[in-house]
């Protein structure tokens, strides 16, 4: 006999329907649904004005799938991961606005996944390597008209963080390490590196020897680049909450 569960008439239904309703709530204020949803209304306003390329659903999928790596690291696969950031990389993104979302008032990124250079590679050419992984440490950095910086924090017990200037031309961005920066509880040591030069006044081959960043996505809520090391991460765009717990805020003000 095919067994029947039925609700008393004593209980009260309304409690039913109210589950349900906090189970639909629970779902739709899930982080991952809530940064992919928010991507979606930030791209139709700007396709909507013009200031936005056509992205193909395989590209939108791919950075669907990072959006939810990033608000949540650890619920989507490595594997996941590294075939997403493959595919976005692939997709060679107009670089439109992506300066000025990159260094848009209060904007901090959060380092949430990296992969080797060589995986990287062994991933496009569909071959056997490693996947990278989550990074372990709280680690941001930030852009703004003084330069950038970027660091590793422990919370209110200190921070390591590195600042100088930077210059983007497309998608690439190259960057000088002048300052580093040694944080222990309130305190904060500036310890400089080498005289500061702006970049457009550097010479050829020393402006070639720089560090730089490829970048491969910036949105409004993660990023995507290739280091010159051939190495790919994934950041996301921090919130006030991480960036206190962190000890960013009290860096990055």
């Amino acid at each position: 006999k095919m067994l029947t569960l039925r609700v008393p008439a004593s209980f009260p239904r309304s409690n039913v329907h109210g589950a349900n309703a906090h189970s639909h709530a629970v779902r739709r204020n899930h982080p991952c649904e809530h940064r992919i949803h928010l991507a979606q209304r930030l791209a139709s306003a700007a396709a909507t004005q013009g200031a936005a390329a056509t992205v193909a659903p395989s590209t939108e999928a791919a950075l669907n799938t990072l959006r939810c790596a990033a608000s949540q690291p650890g619920s989507v696969r490595p594997s996941e991961v590294l075939q997403a950031l493959v595919s976005v990389e692939k997709a060679k993104l107009k670089p439109d606005e992506w300066l000025a979302t990159l260094t848009a008032p209060g904007a901090c990124w959060r380092l949430v996944y990296t992969v080797p250079g060589k995986d990287v590679t062994a991933a496009t050419k569909k071959q056997k390597g490693g996947m990278g992984g989550y990074f372990p440490l709280a680690a941001c950095q930030k852009f703004d008209a003084s330069g950038f910086e970027n660091g590793v924090f422990l919370g209110p017990v200190g921070h390591l963080t590195f600042k100088g200037g930077f210059q983007m031309d497309g998608r690439l961005l190259h960057f000088d390490v002048t300052t580093m920066y040694l944080g222990l509880g309130p305190w904060r040591l500036a310890l400089p590196l080498k005289k500061e030069v702006p970049l457009e006044q550097m010479d050829t081959k020393t402006f070639k020897k720089l560090p730089f960043f490829v970048y491969a996505y910036v949105g409004p809520d993660i990023i995507v680049a290739r280091g010159r090391s051939g190495g790919v991460a994934l950041w996301i765009r921090a919130e006030a909450e991480w960036l206190a717990s962190s000890g960013a805020m009290q860096v990055y003000k």
